[in-house]
């Protein structure tokens, strides 16, 4: 009697597979176009993905498939690559998602803008202070690029909107409560 082994695949076959299986992404739920593969975070380009020749079988790939995610070009970007720390450009994303009826695009339209715009300062070395005084695009008006700088200006006021409507942070909840129980 002979014991049949698992039929083992290379890596880059599997991913291939559910590469084409994914219809949303990950994060956003947005219908899948083109795609992002991520593994731990970190995005994987269909060049590295060819050289992954490890040879697993089905146990193994449904192990290893739990490090990766699919997510749209935007998505991919805007979790995986380096920004500056001027926005959370993550929490405007998630609320303009959630909170507004706006479309993909017009999202992207508005996070890209913003990226943009804390690289700017980023390179021209403006204080984060600015940002917690007062009106934030009055505030920032003498450092905006000259180029578009009313849409700069929309999507700051848009910022704004999503910053007063922010929960308080857990972590302050507690200590409130917490002082409330002494008196």
């Amino acid at each position: 009697m002979t014991v049949q082994q698992s039929k083992r695949r290379p890596l880059s076959r599997y991913l291939k597979d559910f590469k084409h299986s994914q219809t949303h992404c990950a994060h956003c739920h947005k219908l899948l176009d083109r795609i992002t593969l991520v593994r731990r975070g970190e995005i994987v380009n269909k060049i590295a993905i060819s050289r992954l020749d490890t040879l697993m079988d089905e146990t193994e790939w449904q192990h290893e498939q739990q490090e990766w995610m699919a997510l749209c070009r935007f998505c991919g970007d805007l979790h995986c690559k380096e920004h500056s720390d001027y926005f959370d450009i993550i929490g405007f994303k998630q609320y303009l998602f959630e909170q507004t009826e706006m479309s993909h695009g017009t999202v992207r339209e508005y996070v890209v803008r913003l990226r943009r715009l804390g690289n700017h300062l980023d390179e021209n070395n403006i204080s984060h202070t600015l940002l917690q005084e007062g009106f934030i695009d009055e505030n920032l008006e003498p450092w905006l690029p000259s180029t578009s700088t009313n849409n700069y200006r929309i999507a700051l006021r848009k910022y704004a909107q999503f910053k007063t409507q922010m929960p308080v942070p857990v972590a302050r909840n507690i200590v409130l409560n917490s002082t409330s129980d002494i008196y």
